[in-house]
């Protein structure tokens, strides 16, 4: 593992959350469990971050860790998506971590909210609704860290800024850390927001301090079009450009421009930092990009961003 922090690991650390066991890759336990090792164990580990489990696995997912864990293994950090009724996978969630607990924990909690809360009603109209949301994924544990999925609705303009608000209240009102999460993708090209609906979002979430995750369809750094489904996707640098941007206070132009970037020749990231154009990013906003901003995202492979960061020049082969 890296040791020095570097632009490179600030800007990129633990920044990949392993989701071998969702669409469109779709391994089996055993399969999924196996290449999660291998990666923690090879040279890039650096950039993985937790292994992402629906709550209705964690049961067998504690069953395989239990016959494969070795003695030493570094305890693993587990990211438990809710997918079934929130008490119940918040019952679920807590029961992994009080048997395996401290081989592994469920460390993130991520929940998917109804569209009501983000159709534009009042923040603290769309709190109530999430509130028992938030609730069932704080009580997991007294330390997890709860990200409720917001829904992109028709009315997405005033209702993701209301959304991200309510959920910075709940924030303050639990005194626990609630952060928000995006679809970024999926199976068809609807799934996936334009760059208006993402950089509404990330804006969003830094002027409410709230932090954030990004899921599905982010796998690889640049956005690029795909033609097997006919969409855009997007990029995971072009998200670290527009969160330190909207750190720096870009309007939403800029923010816009950076979320549908194409040319990957104007992205860098070094040991000085982050490159977008003309704009550069240094080490401690990198850190607060990451701290406070774009805390991870989902990636149902681990191979595909680092062979992508590798091709890039931006880490080694």
């Amino acid at each position: 593992m890296q040791i020095l922090v570097d632009g490179r690991t600030a800007a990129l650390e633990g920044l990949i959350d392993y989701a071998g066991l969702f669409p469109p890759t779709s391994l089996d336990l055993a399969a999924a469990v196996a290449e999660y090792r291998s990666a923690r164990l090879g040279r890039h580990r650096w950039l993985l971050g937790r292994f992402l489990c629906p709550t209705s696995r964690l049961e067998d997912l504690a069953g395989v860790l239990t016959t494969t864990m070795t003695a030493g293994e570094t305890p693993w950090r587990v990211g438990a998506v809710f997918d079934g009724p929130p008490a119940a996978a918040s019952i679920a969630a807590q029961a992994f971590t009080r048997h395996l607990d401290p081989a592994a924990t469920v460390a993130v909690a991520e929940v998917r909210t109804p569209a009501e809360a983000a159709d534009g009603r009042h923040p603290d109209a769309a709190a109530e609704i999430l509130a028992g949301y938030a609730d069932a994924a704080l009580g997991v544990s007294p330390d997890v860290v709860a990200f409720l999925e917001i829904a992109r609705t028709d009315a997405w303009e005033a209702g993701i800024p209301a959304a991200v608000t309510a959920i910075a209240r709940l924030g303050d009102r639990r005194l626990r850390l609630i952060g928000a999460k995006l679809r970024t993708g999926g199976p068809s090209a609807a799934d996936f927001p334009h760059p208006e609906q993402v950089a509404t979002f990330i804006a969003a979430c830094i002027a409410a301090k709230v932090p954030f995750k990004a899921t599905a369809g982010l796998h690889h750094p640049v956005r690029h079009h795909d033609p097997e489904i006919g969409a855009m996707r997007h990029g995971f640098l072009n998200l670290l450009v527009a969160t330190g941007l909207a750190l720096a206070g870009a309007d939403s132009g800029e923010l816009v421009a950076a979320v549908e970037e194409t040319d990957p020749a104007v992205f860098g990231v070094t040991g000085a930092g982050l490159r977008w154009r003309h704009h550069s990013f240094g080490v401690p906003v990198l850190r607060t990009v990451r701290g406070e901003g774009f805390a991870a995202y989902g990636s149902c492979s681990f191979a595909e961003p680092v062979e992508d960061l590798v091709a890039m020049g931006i880490v080694g082969a």
